[in-house]
């Protein structure tokens, strides 16, 4: 009975040390891969600080990318080398569940970056990349950093004059970019003149800074100016480029984009299939609204033909109610209330304060990528 017993201590023991020792070797496995991790993000940050402050960090936010053909290659050598050594650094199974999962994401964004990089070529073929390196460089220092006023409008000062730096590797970049993207780049670009003519002055609030500050906008706008004649007369007229991707590529990076484990062509029949459920629940839902919208008119047969009639009309009249373009800005901030209203009315949760959401035009140099942002 006692041999048993020990025999049984001992195992237990045994248990729990493989336990213990399993434990330790996860944490030391999750320490190296945040150890890697934020190496890697340290060396990026340096090659790209917009990237920096776009993710947050603004120790960079005086500097600028250097977007030569060389210094980009090194980008992409360093995403590349970085693939590369991950499986040697971190033990993939040594890490915890939720360690895991970081991995895969870590490696799947290293992946995804080096496909684009070699697939896309955007320094060549879009001309609205180098606006974030004009606008939203000095942007986000002036409408996001929570940093001193001062030190935010030092660094402003310090991007203004790597602006002529960036519209000089632009025109030496660019080759033949489709014209849709350059149209959007000019419209951009105006907007870019713009917010340097006036906005920026707006955003910078009273400093003591505004006499440097002026200066230099000046200078960024007559170099706007001559770049806008750049895209105008010079990129425009020898942009025929194709911004489709083909259909192999479109179908890679789809599925780098969803990292779901599914293909294009299962996405592509998912799709349909809820094209056609939708389609039949909007038809429902015309077939409830007809006597509303048209009491004395007939419903159209119930077929094809009829179905899409019916939507269509009554999709027409539920179009008839909206605001005025005039009030879009206005009509989104008291939509923003009424939901802060009904959240805090229904205890849903708690919102922050103090409350710093605010509802803002886009600035006309961010537009033409999307409607609207938070």
């Amino acid at each position: 009975m006692m041999k048993h017993l020990c025999c049984a201590r001992g195992t237990a023991v045994l248990l729990l040390l493989t336990v213990v020792a399993q434990i330790n070797r996860a944490a030391d496995a999750d320490a190296a891969l945040d150890r890697f991790f934020r190496h890697y993000l340290e060396e990026s940050f340096q090659q790209r600080p917009l990237e920096a402050t776009q993710l947050g960090d603004h120790r960079f936010d005086a500097r600028l990318d250097d977007l030569t053909p060389v210094a980009r290659a090194r980008w992409v050598a360093h995403t590349r080398r970085t693939l590369e050594q991950l499986p040697g650094a971190v033990a993939y199974s040594d890490l915890t569940r939720a360690g895991q999962i970081d991995y895969e994401t870590f490696r799947q964004h290293l992946l995804r970056a080096v496909w684009l990089a070699e697939n896309l070529h955007p320094f060549e073929n879009d001309p609205r990349v180098y606006n974030d390196y004009v606008n939203d460089s000095v942007y986000l220092l002036l409408a996001q950093s929570t940093l001193p006023r001062e030190t935010n409008i030092s660094n402003v000062l310090a991007r203004m004059a790597e602006i002529p730096r960036v519209l000089a590797a632009a025109r030496a970049n660019l080759q033949n970019p489709p014209p849709v993207l350059v149209d959007t780049a000019i419209r951009q670009n105006r907007g870019a003149i713009g917010f340097y003519a006036s906005d920026i002055f707006t955003l910078a609030g009273p400093t003591r800074q505004l006499p440097e500050l002026k200066a230099a906008a000046q200078s960024v706008v007559a170099a706007l100016q001559a770049y806008q004649g750049f895209l105008e007369k010079d990129l425009r007229p020898r942009a025929h480029g194709d911004w489709r991707l083909g259909r192999e590529k479109f179908y890679h990076k789809l599925e780098l984009d969803l990292d779901a484990g599914v293909t294009a062509d299962q996405v592509l029949a998912d799709a349909e299939t809820e094209f056609d459920r939708v389609r039949r629940d909007m038809y429902v839902i015309g077939r409830q609204l007809w006597s509303h919208y048209f009491p004395k008119a007939a419903l159209p047969p119930d077929d094809t033909e009829g179905r899409n009639e019916t939507i269509r009309r009554v999709l027409v009249e539920i179009g008839h109610d909206h605001g005025k373009p005039a009030n879009l800005t206005r009509d989104a901030r008291a939509t923003v209330e009424r939901i802060k209203r009904f959240i805090r009315a229904h205890d849903l949760l708690r919102l922050p304060e103090p409350d710093h959401c605010r509802v803002i035009e886009m600035p006309e140099f961010q537009r033409g990528n999307s409607t609207a942002f938070m």
